[in-house]
């Protein structure tokens, strides 16, 4: 019997701990009155991709789907009142509308043929998210953002990687080393790729360039600068905090005149935008 109360209430605090847990809203909006979440349909997830219709005059559909990538967030809100006092989709969509531009964001695209979902843009604390809002036809609502956030590479090459790579190409290309957008300072998670790197110099008595490449968003004169400050930062990290000799790695960029992939595509620009070894 002792068990069985034990049993019940290890379920009880389980399903209290699991309740305190749910999401009651998405992050970036309120809820609107008489919703709910459904549990079962959030979605969070450090990375992952989004697609956003963006206008395209040359399309038959007059929209082209790009896939934004970054930090998930998507959920369904389902309406408990009455039915037939529920919201029409027109009164939802345009409730997120207004919010969106509230913030200072912008729509991107309304299906104007489905009239069923809406994409937006939104900045906000120095983030940029890409936004849908999409009805059901029966008064419940489904939210999903993508805030822009580089993946971080789990899997980084090795110093016998790197070693073999420089010897069969005499270039590596490195896309674990993380910088803000337009900015050049070195991001904490960067620290496995650079260790490794350094484990190598420091192994190998080689002299390296290390050159920042860039993908071709902006001016080329701004790629150009900022390409040479990160991989000046890179060095300096190298050196100072991991015990490189400065003769060994010089730095160099080379904006977007270097790209291993189309700029005309988002997966092109992330291949684009990277730090490389490479023998002098």
């Amino acid at each position: 019997m002792k068990q069985i109360c034990l049993l019940f209430l290890t379920a009880l605090a389980i399903q209290s701990t699991f309740a305190q847990s749910i999401v009651s809203n998405h992050s970036l909006f309120s809820t609107m009155p008489d919703f709910l979440v459904d549990k079962y349909s959030v979605r969070q997830s450090d990375f992952d991709q989004l697609d956003i219709y963006t206008p395209d005059k040359k399309s038959s559909s007059g929209y082209v789907v790009v896939k934004k990538e970054g930090a998930l967030e998507s959920m369904t809100f389902k309406f408990q009142g009455e039915f037939q006092k529920g919201p029409s989709p027109l009164q939802i969509l345009n409730n997120f509308k207004n919010a969106v531009k509230q913030k200072g964001g912008a729509e991107v695209f309304y299906d104007d043929f489905y009239k069923d979902k809406v994409f937006f843009k939104l900045k906000q604390g120095g983030d940029t998210y890409w936004i849908r809002v999409q009805t059901d036809g029966i008064g419940n609502y489904t939210v999903s953002s993508i805030k822009e956030v580089p993946m971080n590479q789990d899997i980084v090459m090795t110093v016998d990687d790197i070693k073999n790579n420089l010897n069969a190409e005499g270039r590596v290309s490195f896309y674990g080393i993380y910088f803000d957008t337009d900015k050049s300072v070195i991001k904490a998670e960067s620290a496995p790729t650079l260790t490794n790197i350094a484990g190598f110099l420091k192994a190998n008595p080689v002299n390296v360039y290390i050159v920042g490449h860039t993908d071709n968003t902006g001016s080329f004169d701004r790629n150009l600068a900022l390409s040479k400050e990160r991989a000046a930062s890179v060095v300096n990290e190298l050196t100072t905090k991991f015990g490189v000799n400065k003769a060994q790695v010089t730095a160099q960029g080379v904006a977007s005149l270097a790209p291993v992939a189309s700029n005309k595509s988002e997966d092109g620009k992330t291949k684009n935008r990277r730090v490389e070894i490479v023998i002098k």
